[in-house]
């Protein structure tokens, strides 16, 4: 009997053993299913700010442009480094540097660090874009990329129309295009079905069985190039399968190992840049980062990371977006030098030029009819019944020079508000200068050498497409065709942003296109990189 009690106690201790234990290694099951799922929901939230940290670098492109229209075309007169240095003056305010500036750009903090969750550090945005010197990819800057410094699609088909061959010759000047592909991206462009002698219609596409069809208008974004004949993605986009401007795949592997998080893409160890502690501006102010020359920043990335493209794949060549504002400083619209009442126009350029320009343009329009390009103002005679009358513009001396300036400045033989497809001669790469049809090798190689340094916004005559005539690398009647093609603005802007924590590795980052030919700008375009 007592054996028998005991056999049953100890059944029962065991039993309950087994429940404790279930129970406990339920309870443990239960915390660490509640522990991921608090980490989950802290991830989620991270990304989630991740995300909204590249909203507002997308708002701060807007209003950056916003304000600063007018002072792009007039900046004040700067030293000879290629940066500001930083300051807090009223001054600096109005003047955006959009090419290469890592005070605006770089480790913008919206998020204090003592805000959210321990460890996860400021929440910021970097805006960058690619670095690209003699027709190669340098690695990175901080700025902005015009859309203008690229050749629109839209305007080889107008060259196309214009006279036939003139497109697809442009076309042949980029890196590894084709007589096949120059005929195929045509057709896929224009209105009608008929292919061209090596290109590719209706026809070819459904017989090689795709499920599509040419556009024949202009693609809404490059990636749809994808589609047409022979065009492969190392054309288009290179060997960048990351949109990382150069770097390889195992580049971006290397440097996620170095490193405490991915946001050091950007920001280099201490032992590479100097100054400056891994984790982005974990442990560093912006003021302490800005000091760093930005310049070995830039060396260091391309020879740790092996920039390896030869050649500029298109997408740093071609657009779909490129446009202006046809503005005065002031970002009101231009004077229409051809409008009909003469009276209208003699008051509208009162409230901007001296008389006597006024008078000189009202007489001529008297006697010559409409204006076909300002240039034909310059050093002109109007033969008038007892006299001449000359004209004050003039490029042969400062004085006539800036009051011809000055003419470019407020007014315009075109009524149009926004133009779309010219090209920025100061900026834009000499391989898609050399498109242009009045530009051979030798002219584009005098502008490159003249024009200064990409993204250095000139003062002076270098402020309007004249300066190419005042210094003497094309003539007049040249000039003439030149102005239709080329300009020195562009309102359309493409960056890449990076949202991300000082502390952890979440981040987001997109491809953004921003058009400010509208109040406010807005993005038009958005892809996100990961």
């Amino acid at each position: 009997m007592i054996v028998s009690v005991k056999f049953r106690s100890g059944m029962i201790l065991f039993i309950v053993s087994i429940v404790i234990a279930m129970l406990a290694v339920g309870s443990l099951s239960l915390l660490a299913l509640l522990t991921t799922e608090y980490e989950a929901a802290i991830f989620r939230g991270d990304e989630i700010q991740a995300s909204q940290l590249v909203q507002s670098g997308i708002e701060f492109i807007g209003q950056t442009l916003n304000s600063s229209e007018s002072s792009q075309i007039f900046e004040a007169e700067l030293s000879d480094s290629f940066y500001f240095s930083q300051q807090n003056s009223v001054e600096y305010s109005d003047i955006h540097r959009l090419y290469d500036n890592p005070i605006q750009f770089c480790g913008v903090e919206v998020i204090p660090g003592y805000w959210g969750h321990s460890g996860r550090g400021s929440g910021r945005f970097t805006i960058f874009s690619p670095c690209i010197e003699q027709g190669q990819l340098k690695g990175i800057r901080f700025g902005l990329v015009n859309e203008s410094t690229r050749l629109h699609l839209g305007t080889v088909l107008e060259w196309e129309t214009e006279s036939p061959g003139q497109g697809s010759r442009a076309l042949l000047k980029l890196p590894g295009m084709t007589p096949t592909i120059a005929d195929s991206l045509l057709d896929w462009i224009d209105a009608d079905k008929t292919p061209r002698s090596s290109g590719a219609e209706l026809d070819y596409y459904t017989q090689t069985g795709v499920a599509y069809r040419p556009r024949n208008a202009v693609p809404v974004t490059l990636e749809e190039l994808l589609l047409v004949r022979d065009v492969t993605r190392s054309l288009l986009f290179g060997t960048d399968e990351h949109f990382f401007y150069g770097a390889t795949l195992n580049d971006l592997k290397q440097v996620t190992e170095k490193i405490d998080s991915q946001n050091d893409l950007l920001f280099q160890t201490r032992e590479e840049i100097g100054e400056m502690n891994a984790g982005g501006l974990n442990g560093a102010t912006p003021t302490e980062f800005l000091a760093i020359d930005s310049s070995s920043f830039f060396e260091n990335f391309t020879e740790t990371k092996g920039i390896n493209e030869t050649t500029l794949p298109w997408c740093f060549l071609l657009t779909t977006l490129s446009a202006e504002k046809l503005v005065d400083p002031t970002g009101n619209a231009k004077i229409f030098l051809n409008d009909a009442n003469l009276e209208f126009l003699g008051e509208q350029l009162r409230t901007k030029l001296n008389e006597e320009c006024c008078q000189f343009i009202l007489a001529w329009r008297k006697n010559n009819g409409f204006i076909n390009d300002p240039i034909d103002l310059l050093d002109a005679v109007i033969k008038e019944t007892d006299d001449e009358l000359k004209s004050p513009f003039s490029l042969e001396d400062s004085v006539g020079e800036e009051k011809f300036l000055t003419l470019l400045d407020v007014a315009s033989t075109s009524s149009e508000i926004v133009v779309s497809g010219r090209i920025n001669v100061n900026e834009a790469p000499p391989i898609v200068l050399e498109t242009v049809p009045e530009l051979d090798r030798q002219t584009v190689l005098q502008i490159v050498n003249r024009r200064g340094k990409s993204g250095e916004k000139k003062q002076g005559k270098y402020r309007h497409l004249i300066w190419l005539l005042s210094e003497k690398i094309v003539d007049k009647e040249t000039m003439k065709k030149l102005s239709k093609r080329l300009t020195t603005g562009g309102d359309v802007y493409r960056a890449q942003i990076i949202g991300f924590f000082d502390g952890q590795g979440t981040i987001n980052r997109v491809e953004v296109v921003i058009d400010a030919t509208v109040k406010p700008p807005r993005p038009i375009f958005t892809k996100s990189l990961f």
